[in-house]
């Protein structure tokens, strides 16, 4: 990390040189020497605010976290990495894993933790491994309010305002058409192993539209931008947060409001789900043997809690093209205020 101890220059060596004590000059270097450890840096390279103690030798634990296909999930994880690694001592391993089978994962160990869960896609997943207590624990909220839709670029409103909403889709369909969907309007998913409820919300709402796969959240924002760019019709899912948005003027469509009926359907039967999609509080999930087998990456991980800008900044950086633990090391060189409790919290289980 960039910071690093405090500098020697203006303060006790220009007094000694101004007062012209060589001894003490001498003297001076040779205790600046002393504090250096075999890696060149002061206390063994710890970095920050925790740069005056040592950091605890954890080298020989491995944390393993999910890294999902998404860039707010890789803020996430290089954040946690980077900081478990300078600040606990911990050996890191990013695991990139779809969002389904990263809970079967934590149940068996093979992962130690998740860091975003959107529980509108995952209450089967809750009840069977969290409340059931089958190998995962919650690990507290993340800090970060999701909320996923259907989405239009603002400028189809100017001339169809009805868009806006679900009913104003409705005779509208045609508009979205495509190859891919035939007779049926298009609705752009993402990557095919995201939680959705698409195809069932427009079949029970009467809608002429069909889920047509990008295959990849990459991919699905190149069709945005191709639309964009052409100002051409694009339904899609989608999501806040999400460093899109402060590129491109987007409206999410009104679907109807979560009632109980749907809040059951979308863990007992997908298929009958004819709501828009709830708010999302993203929560962590952890393997229940993480406690034992690390208690501070445990404590700093439950602690860890930042805001939809903190992650939007690092996603856009590595969206950009920035490696992610470089644009996570980027944002906690400015944030230090954020992330001292987290590691605090670990340092006090240790």
């Amino acid at each position: 990390m960039a910071r690093k101890g405090g500098s020697m220059a203006g303060t006790g060596l220009g007094r000694f040189v101004r007062l012209g004590g060589l001894l003490a000059l001498v003297a001076l270097v040779v205790t600046a020497c002393a504090d250096v450890q075999e890696d060149g840096s002061p206390d063994g390279g710890a970095t920050g605010p925790t740069a005056d103690r040592q950091v605890p030798d954890n080298r020989d634990i491995t944390i393993k976290i999910a890294v999902n296909p998404w860039d707010g999930s890789a803020a996430n994880a290089n954040v946690a990495k980077v900081l478990l690694e300078d600040e606990l001592g911990y050996t890191v391993e990013l695991v990139e894993i779809d969002e389904f089978a990263q809970f079967p994962a934590l149940a068996t160990g093979d992962l130690d933790a998740t860091l975003e869960v959107w529980p509108s896609g995952h209450g089967k997943d809750y009840k069977k491994y969290i409340e059931a207590g089958a190998g995962v624990v919650d690990g507290g909220e993340l800090g970060v309010i999701g909320q996923i839709g259907w989405w239009l670029p603002t400028y189809l409103l100017e001339e169809r305002p009805e868009l806006a909403t679900w009913e104003g889709l409705k005779g509208n369909e045609d508009l979205f058409r495509t190859a891919e969907s035939g007779d049926a309007g298009q609705i752009l998913g993402g990557d095919p192993s995201f939680v959705t409820f698409d195809q069932a919300i427009a079949d029970n709402l009467g809608l002429n539209l069909k889920v047509v796969y990008a295959g990849s959240e990459a991919a699905q924002l190149s069709a945005l931008d191709a639309a964009y760019q052409k100002q051409e019709p694009i339904l899609f899912y989608f999501w806040t947060p999400h460093w899109a948005h402060a590129q491109y003027d987007l409206t999410m469509v009104e679907l109807p409001e979560v009632t109980p009926e749907c809040e059951d359907a979308a863990v007992n039967d997908p298929d009958a789900y004819a709501c828009g999609y709830p708010q999302d509080v993203l929560y962590k999930a952890f393997h229940d043997g993480l406690q034992a087998k690390a208690p501070s990456a445990f404590a700093f991980l439950s602690a860890m809690s930042y805001t939809n800008e903190d992650q939007n900044a690092i996603a856009l950086e590595i969206h950009n093209g920035v490696d992610p633990a470089e644009a996570a090391r980027t944002w906690i060189d400015a944030h230090p205020d954020v992330w001292q409790p987290w590691v605090d919290a670990g340092l006090a289980a240790e």
